[in-house]
């Protein structure tokens, strides 16, 4: 039986929704589905805030800009990218209250808020921004401008540290764009290292998650790197992981990179011969 909300007709709830957009990167026609799956939310009032990015600097700056425009108690953001089942507000503000959680996302089993943060810096949880929703009463939190990637991660630990997380399951539905922002933004050493000092200095906390982020970064490092054919770089991203600790991800894809280049070192002179006779 699907929980009620304990929030009376007569006092129905306003939430607003923070819509980063670029049209760059998103088909306005998703944008129109996005704000219409918002818009008909079951037995919640939403208060829709498109924040269009027009000088492309990064979903931090426009949910950011959506923060600082609205003036309601709770908030939650949407990616234009995808939409929310129609019961997602109703079910996640009855956790709230059940909990008293300032932060509520899309799970399908509780966490602590140390556990829930070790989940996402180990890549455990993934792309659950379009399912934040927030308490501003209980939380003040910012998304960090400064970084390219995980500032969403980052808003959500700070979040859950602040002031708790609930969950609510089955809330929305993800689009994955091919050539999505997030398809686009790099990957670097630098940018591993910006993450968790962020990370470090928000949360304190935090800290004692170092060996494990680092541990799974550098493996997905490793991996985008072995998908673009760069088996050496690969190969060293997966020995920075070991340094912090052996995983069988770390070792298994070690392994795999290693049979790649293997395979693939002794025939490219062949190959080059080959096409230099052409």
């Amino acid at each position: 039986m699907r929980e009620r909300s304990p929030i009376s007709s007569e006092d129905t709830p306003t939430v607003a929704v923070i819509i980063p957009y670029s049209g760059e990167y998103t088909p306005r026609e998703m944008l129109h589905e996005a704000v219409e799956s918002a818009a008909s939310q079951v037995n919640v009032d939403t208060e829709i805030v498109v924040v269009e990015d027009e000088d492309q600097r990064g979903p931090a700056w426009a949910r950011n800009q959506g923060l600082d425009r609205v003036d309601r108690r709770y908030v939650a953001f949407l990616d234009a990218d995808d939409r929310w089942k129609e019961t997602k507000l109703e079910q996640q503000l009855t956790k709230m209250a059940s909990t008293g959680a300032g932060l509520c996302v899309d799970g399908k089993r509780r966490k602590s808020p140390m556990e829930f943060a070790r989940a996402l810096v180990t890549s455990e949880t993934l792309r659950i921004t379009s399912t934040i929703l927030i308490d501003t009463e209980k939380l003040d939190v910012r998304f960090e401008e400064s970084l390219e990637r995980h500032e969403d991660h980052l808003f959500m630990i700070e979040a859950a540290m602040t002031a708790g997380v609930c969950f609510s399951t089955d809330t929305y539905t993800e689009r994955v764009i091919e050539d999505g922002l997030s398809n686009r933004v790099g990957y670097s050493p630098a940018e591993i290292d910006a993450f968790f000092d962020r990370l470090v200095e928000r949360v304190p906390e935090a800290a004692r998650l170092e060996d494990v982020y680092y541990q799974d970064a550098y493996v997905d490092l490793g991996r985008r790197r072995h998908a673009a054919c760069q088996y050496r770089g690969a190969i060293e991203a997966y020995r920075e992981s070991l340094s912090y600790g052996p995983t069988v991800k770390a070792v298994g894809a070690l392994g795999l990179t290693l049979l790649k280049f293997l395979y693939e070192y002794p025939t490219r002179p062949a190959r080059r011969l080959v096409a230099e006779a052409r």
